[in-house]
C-alpha cells in the first residue's frame, strides 16, 4: 500500500481498480497510482471501477486500516488511451453502449474518443457503424458524466454534498451553478438544505440581510415548516410576520416584508392569512368536488336487501346501521363514524351487499395505507387496495385516474379517513364521477392526518351528511380494548380486571425501568407484538428501543449495516416514504426475508421486494414505531410506554389511537401521573385549515380542532 510521507494536502493521479464501499454518493475506492494502491475515502458520486480520477485530500492515519487518503476534491481524468477509452464507455455510465459497442466508437475516433464527443457533438459518431440514432443519447450521456462533475467541483465549496449537487443538477439542468449562485436560496425549494445553510451561504456569497430573495424563502420556509411539521395549510398574517421575523432575525418593517411575499407567485398573502397557493388550491378543489358530489342520486326504499342480507348473513343491523345503508343508496356522499366495538366494518359489508343486490355497477374499497387496505378486506370480506393504487398514482407526478378519466365504480368506500391528507384527498375526489356514490369511513377522534390538513373533522363540522354508530356490540363489551378505548374517549381512567389479560398496566417510574419491562414483555410475546411510543428519541424512543428490541426478538442472523442501523434477515422493517416505483408506502411494515451483495428483500403482506444498497435508507426497524405512524394499522398485542418525559405528547387521542391498534391484549408500561394527564388532556391540536369554511361560505378562514 502506498504511504504518505505528510499529513499536508497531496493531489494524486490513478485509476479505480476496486470498492471497499459503496454507497449512493460515499465510496472507499482503491487508486492504482504510479506510486502504488492508495485507500481513498470521500463524498464520490457516478464513479465505476476502471475510471481515471484525479484526488486531493489529507492523508489519515487509522488505527485499524492503516493509511487511507480523505478526499475533499476529486474530478473525472478524461481518457487518453483506446483501453481506457473503451472501459469508460462501457462502464455502464454511457446509455445504450456496451462492450461491442463501445470498441467500434474507439476504433473509429481513436484514443481520443471522449474528448472528440465533448468538443465536436453527436455528429462525430455518424461514421461509427450501427449507433444511428442513438448518436444523441451518447452525446448527452458522455456529457452529462463529465458536466456533473464540473458541477459538483463548482457547487462542493459551496458546502453542498455530491448527493445534493446531483439532486440540483436534475432540478435546474446545466445552468444550476448559476442559479445557486445566483439565489443560494433556491436549495430550500429542493429541501436540500434548510434556510440556516442557505442563509449563511448566501452571507458569504454578500448577499444582503434585506435581500428580497431572503425574506422570500424566508417566508417560503416558515410556511413549509408550519404545512409538513404542524398539518397548517395557512397562517394566520401576524402569526406568519412574527415567525418570519425571527426567522430573518433582522429589524425589517411589516410592509417590506410583505411588498417582497406578494412578489412571488408560490405564496399568497390577503388581509388575513398567508399561505403557500399550491395548498389553497387542494382545499379550494376538495371543496368544489365535495359540493359536487353531495347530493341526492335515488330515492329508493332498500328495505327488502336489507333483510335479505340480515338473513343471509345471520346479523340484524342496529337502527344506525340500517339508516346508513339506506342513506349510502339514495346520496353521492356520507361519513360513516363511530369508535372501536361499534360495527363500522359490518355496516360496510352490509352496505356492498345491499348495493351489489340493487345496481350492476363496480365496488371500490380502499384505505390510505396498504396496512389499512389489508385490514379493510379483512373485515369486510371484499378486496380493497391502497387510495394510492386505486388511481394508478406513479412516481412523480403520474396518475391514472382523474377527473379527465375517471374511476370507474357506482360505489366507493374510503376506510380510515382520518389518515388522510389533503393532497391525497384532492386527487381522489377530482377522480369521481358525479352518479358514484361515496362512503368515507373514519374515526374523528384519532390522531390527525401526518400531512396538511384536517378533512375528516372539517367535512364533519361542515355539515357534510353523517351517521355516527354508537351501539357496542354484546362480543365487543366483553372486550377490555374496546371498553378501555371507549373510556379514555371519554375522559376517565383504564379500568383493569384481575384475571383478565387483555388489557394489563405494569407500573414502573423511570424511563429505564420502562424500557427494560417492554423488552422481558416482548421477550415472552415475540410474535406479533408492536412497541407504540409517542416519540423517537430518548431511552423509549423508537431509535434505542429498536436496537433494543432487535436484540431480543431476533439477535443472530445475515446482516447489512446502513449508518448506525443493523438490518437482519428475520427483522421486521417500516418504509420511510413513498415510493411508487415498488409500490409501498410511507408507514407500510415488512420483514427481511433475505440479504444478498446486490439486494434486501422485504416480504410486505403478499408482496416481496427488492431494495438495492442505495435504496435501503428508505427502511427503518419496524419493531418499535410512533403512535403517528401507527394509524391504520392492527396487531395481537401492542405495548405502549407512559411517562412524564414524554410531557408535551401526552394527549387523550394519542393515548386513544395507540389502544385501539391492538386486537388481542394491550400493555401499558409506566406511571399512572403520566396516563392521567393524558386522558385529561383533550385540547385538540389547533391546524388552521380554510376547507370547513369554503364549505359552509363562512366569512372567517380559521378552524380551531
Amino acid at each position: 500500500m502506498f504511504k504518505a510521507t505528510s499529513a499536508a494536502s497531496e493531489m494524486i493521479e490513478g485509476t479505480i481498480t476496486r470498492f471497499l464501499l459503496k454507497t449512493e454518493t460515499f465510496a472507499v475506492i482503491i487508486i492504482k497510482t504510479p506510486g502504488g494502491y492508495i485507500k481513498a475515502l470521500g463524498d464520490f458520486c457516478n464513479i465505476s471501477e476502471g475510471e481515471q480520477l484525479l484526488v486531493k485530500g489529507i492523508w489519515q492515519e487509522h488505527p485499524k486500516h492503516g493509511p487511507q487518503l480523505r478526499v475533499h476534491y476529486w474530478e473525472k481524468k478524461i481518457p487518453s488511451t483506446k483501453e481506457a477509452a473503451v472501459d469508460f464507455l462501457s462502464s455502464g455510465l454511457i446509455r445504450g453502449v456496451g462492450p461491442a459497442t463501445a470498441k467500434k466508437i474507439v476504433d473509429v475516433l481513436g484514443a481520443e474518443a471522449i474528448e472528440k464527443i465533448l468538443n465536436e457533438g453527436p455528429d462525430v459518431l455518424k461514421p461509427v457503424k450501427g449507433i444511428g440514432k442513438k448518436a444523441a443519447d451518447i452525446y448527452r450521456s458522455v456529457q452529462e458524466t463529465y458536466e456533473l462533475n464540473r458541477i459538483i467541483s463548482e457547487l462542493r465549496p459551496l458546502g453542498l454534498t455530491a448527493k445534493m449537487a446531483l439532486k440540483a443538477y436534475e432540478h435546474f439542468g446545466r445552468s444550476v451553478v448559476d442559479y445557486v449562485k445566483g439565489n443560494p436560496y433556491c436549495l430550500t425549494k429542493l429541501n436540500l438544505v434548510g434556510f440556516a445553510r442557505a442563509d449563511a451561504i448566501a452571507r458569504e456569497m454578500g448577499i444582503a440581510p434585506d435581500s428580497e430573495l431572503r425574506i422570500q424563502a424566508a417566508g417560503r420556509y416558515v410556511l413549509n415548516e408550519a404545512l409538513w411539521n404542524e398539518g397548517h395549510t395557512f397562517l394566520p398574517l401576524k402569526e406568519f410576520i412574527d415567525r418570519t421575523t425571527e426567522l430573518l432575525k433582522s429589524k425589517l418593517s411589516v410592509e417590506t416584508i410583505l411588498k417582497s411575499i406578494k412578489m412571488q407567485d408560490d405564496m399568497a398573502l390577503d388581509s388575513e392569512k398567508a399561505c403557500l397557493k399550491w395548498a389553497s388550491s387542494c382545499e379550494a378543489n376538495i371543496a368544489e368536488q365535495v359540493r359536487r358530489l353531495n347530493r341526492k342520486l335515488s330515492d329508493l326504499d332498500p328495505e327488502h336487501q336489507i333483510i335479505e342480507y340480515e338473513k343471509e348473513s345471520g346479523i340484524l343491523l342496529t337502527h344506525e346501521q340500517r339508516e346508513a345503508v339506506k342513506k349510502v343508496i339514495n346520496s353521492g356522499l356520507l361519513i360513516l363514524t363511530g369508535g372501536p366495538g361499534v360495527g363500522k366494518s359490518q355496516t360496510v359489508r352490509a352496505i356492498v351487499s345491499v348495493y351489489q343486490k340493487l345496481f350492476n355497477t363496480p365496488v371500490l374499497l380502499a384505505a390510505p395505507t396498504g396496512r389499512a387496505a389489508r385490514r379493510l378486506a379483512e373485515l369486510t370480506g371484499h378486496p380493497a387496495s391502497t387510495v394510492h393504487r386505486m388511481l394508478g398514482i406513479q412516481r412523480g407526478d403520474g396518475i391514472q385516474f382523474d377527473q379527465y378519466n375517471p374511476l370507474d365504480a357506482g360505489l366507493i368506500v374510503l376506510d380510515e379517513v382520518s389518515m388522510m391528507d389533503i393532497i391525497l384527498a384532492a386527487k381522489f375526489f377530482k377522480a369521481v364521477q358525479d352518479n358514484t356514490r361515496v362512503l368515507l369511513v373514519g374515526d374523528p377522534d384519532q390522531l390527525p392526518p401526518v400531512g396538511p390538513g384536517y378533512l375528516l373533522r372539517d367535512l364533519l363540522e361542515a355539515g357534510i351528511p353523517s351517521v355516527k354508530l354508537t351501539k357496542v356490540f354484546r362480543q365487543a363489551q366483553e372486550s377490555l380494548i374496546v371498553k378501555n378505548a371507549h373510556r379514555v374517549n371519554r375522559g376517565k381512567m383504564i379500568t383493569i380486571v384481575k384475571g383478565k389479560h387483555d388489557f394489563l398496566f405494569f407500573q414502573r417510574e423511570t424511563p429505564q425501568e420502562i424500557a427494560d419491562c417492554i423488552l422481558s414483555c416482548a421477550r415472552r410475546i415475540s410474535k406479533d407484538v408492536l412497541v407504540l411510543t409517542p416519540m423517537k428519541g430518548g431511552p423509549i424512543g423508537t431509535v434505542e428501543l429498536n436496537r433494543r428490541l432487535q436484540e431480543v426478538i431476533n439477535p443472530k442472523g445475515k446482516e447489512i449495516k446502513v449508518g448506525q442501523t443493523i438490518f437482519r434477515e428475520g427483522d421486521k422493517v417500516i418504509q420511510k416514504r413513498n415510493n411508487y416505483g415498488k409500490m409501498v408506502f410511507n408507514g407500510d411494515i415488512g420483514v427481511i426475508t433475505c440479504i444478498t451483495d446486490d439486494y434486501v428483500r422485504v416480504r410486505f403482506h403478499d408482496a416481496l421486494v427488492d431494495y438495492g444498497p442505495d435504496e435501503l435508507k428508505d427502511l427503518d426497524l419496524g419493531y418499535c414505531i410512533t403512535i403517528h405512524r401507527s394509524q391504520g394499522s392492527e396487531c395481537d398485542t401492542v405495548i405502549v410506554p407512559l411517562t412524564t418525559m414524554h410531557y408535551i405528547m401526552l394527549a387523550r387521542n394519542l393515548v386513544y389511537t395507540a389502544i385501539t391498534r391492538a386486537t388481542r391484549k394491550v400493555i401499558l408500561i409506566g406511571t399512572k401521573k403520566a396516563l392521567a394527564i393524558a386522558i385529561k388532556n383533550n385540547k385538540m391540536v389547533q391546524r388552521y385549515s380554510t376547507l370547513r369554511e369554503r364549505l359552509i361560505g363562512a366569512d372567517s378562514v380559521i378552524t380551531q380542532t
